[in-house]
């Protein structure tokens, strides 16, 4: 019997360190979207996946809450600090990468929360797709942190194996062949932003945003546009610990000497 508690108490111990020890991991990045000759350009983040699992990808771009100064509830952030508000409704993509962008390398879309989100590429789905995106629903209050609610994307993306892939952030509505093309409007209409009916003297020629990634299972690391996703470490406390047990275990099936 005393073998078993002090078994118990070990293990006790064992599990609060590792969960004190094994905290979400956040990375936040940001960039600028601009107004080019007939259209919009769009950014390449470059993402190094190590190990397979899911993190969440949270978009905040669309500095007001409604399309309208004139809806009810309307009100301005200021996401970036900046001292300007811009109107980017933003849109997401994932590639595979290969060494340059082409359309057939195109996965999965993730546009407005719950709207256009997944919509997978090249006769993909969510069955055969190596990037799978599920969106988050959000309420009016914003509670990941977005000022619109409707348009900024927050998802849950999963990579079920080791890769590398490209991640796109582009102002709605970008297709693979535009992506290819190298900017929003490429072979079609000319993009542009569009800030909330009302608004007086808007900045239109760019627009700003942030993305923050976030994981219980995954570590983050950034150098210039590439992003390197890897698993967390188990601690060494761990491994001590883990060694101790098997110790006791050891210790408690000893045979007793006869005398």
């Amino acid at each position: 019997m005393k073998q078993h508690i002090s078994f118990l108490a070990l293990a006790g111990i064992l599990g609060t360190g590792f969960a004190n020890t094994v905290a979400a991991n956040t990375l936040t990045f940001a960039g600028t979207i601009n107004q080019v000759a007939g259209g919009t350009s769009f950014d390449t983040w470059k993402f190094i996946i190590q190990s397979a699992g899911t993190f969440t990808v949270d978009l905040a771009a669309y500095e007001a809450t409604q399309s309208s100064t004139s809806s009810a509830g309307y009100v301005s952030h200021d996401i970036n600090g900046d001292g300007e508000l811009t109107w980017l409704d933003p849109d997401t993509h994932f590639y595979q990468d290969d060494g340059h962008l082409d359309a057939i390398d195109a996965l999965v879309r993730c546009d407005d929360t719950q709207n256009n989100c997944a919509v997978y590429q090249n006769g993909l789905d969510a069955s055969s797709s190596p990037v799978v995106v599920n969106s988050h629903l959000q309420s009016e209050s914003a509670l990941d942190g977005t000022v619109h609610f409707r348009r900024d994307p927050w998802f849950d993306t999963t990579f079920a194996a080791a890769g590398n892939y490209l991640f796109l952030v582009a102002d709605y509505r970008l297709t693979p062949a535009e992506a290819e093309g190298g900017y929003n409007g490429f072979g079609g209409s000319p993009d542009s932003f569009s800030a909330p009916s009302g608004f007086v003297e808007p900045i239109l020629d760019h627009a700003d945003y942030k993305v923050t990634l976030s994981s219980d299972t995954l570590n983050f690391s950034i150098s210039g546009n590439t992003i390197t996703v890897t698993a967390v470490p188990v601690p060494a406390a761990f491994w001590l610990f883990g060694s101790a047990l098997v110790s006791m275990g050891a210790i408690g099936r000893r045979k007793p000497v006869a005398v």
